[in-house]
């Protein structure tokens, strides 16, 4: 080979050499692109998230901190989808118990504008009857006192107190270029086994709750029956079910080994209710059960006891078996409403799933459940839904 033609092989060789370096380069260079961009896109959905938070929860609470975690992201053509988990920390901005809209409500039909739960009972019922000048019987003044010191007892303990929630969001977009148009974001909140809008969680104006509280109020004073009696069970402990329900769950992110519900079981109360397999993907009625024995429900020994209780079709740890054992056989559980069954109470998903409430501060409701593990988790207005209190 001449001397020409070899030079002439080596100028080839090098070139392809130099343009194959050059290409590889420009893939890596793409790829290192796209991987920012996801990351710059994970950004933008996480910073809309908290100002959506911030924007709609600020008229009734003091935001402290929201913490954005994508869990899940995905990227098609020019569109975006994913899943978000959020905390939020957050303070109500009422000074007192009769600061907030649903209580003003409450206050309002009974012609109060404040109420001192404080005082002694008799001081309270005189109060009552003072500012309804006779158009009401010391039995209905009796109702009113119960009703209200019942609410301050919950309230009171978010009045200055920051407290957190959770919400799992998904979130969908279109990009326009390497930006996503905000005005293409849609959310969407976990309840239950599907998403719905998440608009179904932002708080209700002020005027709303008002007149919940008027009407629950109102509702109060036309049941029939003996206004003075104390409970369904007397020695129910709502807020200490509420604290048990909140302590022996989580916010789980990783399946059980059937890979159908998003369990983690290192958070439950193993030590005094042992893990069965029998539980896993399907314990929901197990951990309501032991929440209402924490509030003083006691145990029935073979009508409603931790697998010792087939023969009343598992009214421990089978929905159905619980509810008619609660609601039926024993008359602890009574029908509620979204809008006044708080903390300590329970929801009912007919025949299916069963959680407890663990908050309701006239603004916002949560629930903690097991199937899936969820803690401190808010819930709209669900008219499948049953919503069961143990009080009256």
């Amino acid at each position: 080979m001449s001397t020409v033609r070899q030079s002439l092989l080596r100028n080839i060789v090098w070139l392809l050499v130099v343009a194959f370096i050059i290409y590889g380069v420009g893939i890596k260079s793409n790829v290192v692109k796209a991987g920012e961009n996801d990351f710059k896109y994970q950004g933008g959905i996480a910073n809309f998230i908290k100002q959506w938070i911030v924007n709609n929860w600020s008229y009734y609470y003091h935001i402290n901190n929201v913490d954005v975690e994508i869990i899940d992201f995905k990227k098609s053509g020019d569109k975006i989808e994913g899943i978000a988990k959020v905390c939020v920390v957050k303070v109500l901005k009422a000074q007192k118990v009769s600061e907030l809209p649903y209580i003003k409500g409450m206050l309002k039909k009974v012609n109060m504008s404040d109420y001192d739960d404080q005082l002694q009972k008799e001081y309270k019922i005189n109060k009552v009857l003072g500012a309804n000048s006779g158009e009401l019987t010391k039995e209905k003044a009796q109702r009113v006192v119960k009703v209200l010191d019942d609410k301050y007892a919950e309230l009171k303990g978010y009045i200055g107190v920051p407290d957190e929630s959770y919400m799992i969001l998904k979130f969908e977009a279109e990009l326009k270029g390497n930006n996503i148009e905000e005005n293409t974001i849609k959310l969407y909140a976990e309840q239950m086994n599907t998403f719905v809008p998440a608009e179904e969680l932002i708080p209700k104006p002020p005027a709303e709750y008002e007149n919940a509280g008027y009407k629950e109020m109102e509702s109060k004073l036309i049941e029939e029956g003996t206004f003075a009696v104390a409970a369904l069970y007397p020695y129910y402990d709502r807020l200490k079910a509420r604290d048990y329900a909140n302590t022996w769950t989580s916010n789980a992110t990783t399946y059980c080994p059937h890979n159908i519900a998003l369990q983690d079981i290192t958070k439950w109360n193993n030590a005094k209710w042992p893990y069965y397999d029998c539980f896993c993907h399907n314990d929901c009625a197990d951990y309501v059960s032991q929440a209402l024995n924490a509030g003083g429900i006691p145990i029935d020994p073979g009508k409603w006891e931790r697998l010792k209780d087939s023969s009343n079709n598992w009214a421990w740890t089978y929905v159905p078996g619980l509810k008619n054992y609660m609601l039926n056989q024993k008359g602890y559980w009574k029908i509620s409403t979204w809008e006044s069954a708080a903390a300590g109470g329970v929801i009912v998903i007919p025949d299916s799933h069963v959680m407890m409430i663990v908050k309701n501060d006239t603004v916002e409701r949560l629930f903690s459940a097991h199937t899936n593990d969820r803690l401190k988790y808010p819930y709209g207005k669900n008219t499948t839904w049953e919503y069961y209190v143990l009080w009256e």
